[in-house]
């Protein structure tokens, strides 16, 4: 990753979770064929849960394009002051090519189902 694009994304972690913090992009590989990003708080002797992580992709420079891409989005979306939408969550989390979106339309009608149910239950 360019000095430049790792500057971009701290700017973006910043936005996203706040500038009082430190962040740290590690990228993972099990097998040296498929990789993902994943940003943590970094505490200084520890670090903390993932915050966000990305879908595989075929290398390290796709994995950091696609963290890029996330965190642009995301940022743009916070710094818009708006509740996060729907379409705009399947936009950044879906996958660059929208490959996960279906998945995630799925998986969000499975929450709002489950809230409705609640919801009866509670009056």
């Amino acid at each position: 990753m360019s000095s430049a694009q790792a500057q971009r994304i701290d700017d973006y972690c910043k936005i996203i979770w706040g500038s009082d913090s430190e962040y740290d992009i590690d990228f993972e590989t099990d097998d040296y064929i498929h990789y993902h990003a994943v940003v943590k708080k970094d505490y200084g002797l520890s670090f903390g849960s993932p915050l966000t992580i990305t879908s595989l992709c075929p290398s390290m420079e796709a994995a950091s394009r696609e963290l890029n891409r996330m965190l642009s989005l995301w940022a743009a979306q916070v710094r818009s002051g708006k509740p996060m939408t729907n379409e705009q969550k399947l936009e950044i989390f879906g996958g660059s090519r929208g490959e996960h979106k279906s998945v995630l339309e799925q998986f969000n009608a499975e929450l709002e189902k489950r809230k409705t149910n609640s919801d009866a239950k509670q009056t």
